[in-house]
């Protein structure tokens, strides 16, 4: 299958320039959770240290229940905004291995033809016939497999959207909900 050393040593490095761009995808995507996960644990730090202090001073029962009260449309809002943000992370991950596992997939039907055109030239005559059948086949195959793929994309991400959608949607329904109570409450 190899001619010569430099045909083995050019296969090797290209397989050793995909595994570090897969290496990098999956970094990059760690490292974005981690930032997240980083960033949320400030902000919590920083809001639980605000609303101790604010509690602390807060003299009258009835002004800390409404507090409290108070603070639950802020914390629904940044779980949605959270949830967001992950979300978005892991859209950007799977986005990332998928061109890649795609661009892998070109490139082997793209090798895959080069081979069979090597093939052809050294074949005997009347195997062209087979050898084109196969070309179509691989050529079928491929498009199949692209709108498939476009496909898929298309639907996880509407689904994707419309599942954010409606949670926020029953978030607001239940902060609507929260509010009127205390409202109610302060009666």
């Amino acid at each position: 299958m190899f001619n010569n050393n430099e045909q083995l040593k050019s296969l090797s490095q290209a397989q050793f320039d995909k595994a570090v761009r897969l290496s990098n995808i999956v970094l990059a995507s760690a490292e974005r959770f981690a930032n997240l996960h980083l960033e949320l644990s400030k902000k919590l730090l920083a809001d639980q240290a605000a609303t101790t202090k604010a509690l602390v001073e807060l003299k009258d029962p009835k002004a800390v229940l409404e507090y409290q009260a108070s603070l639950a449309q802020p914390g629904i809002d940044q779980a949605f905004s959270v949830a967001r943000s992950v979300y978005d992370a892991a859209l950007q991950t799977q986005t990332d291995i998928q061109s890649f596992v795609e661009e892998q997939v070109l490139e082997f039907n793209k090798q895959l033809c080069a081979n069979l055109d090597k093939v052809t030239k050294n074949a005997p005559a009347g195997s062209e016939v087979a050898i084109n059948a196969v070309k179509n086949m691989l050529t079928s195959a491929t498009a199949a497999y692209d709108n498939v793929t476009r496909t898929a994309k298309k639907v996880g991400t509407e689904l994707a959207e419309a599942g954010v959608e409606a949670a926020a949607n029953s978030a607001k329904a239940a902060s609507a909900a929260v509010a009127r109570t205390a409202a109610a409450a302060k009666k």
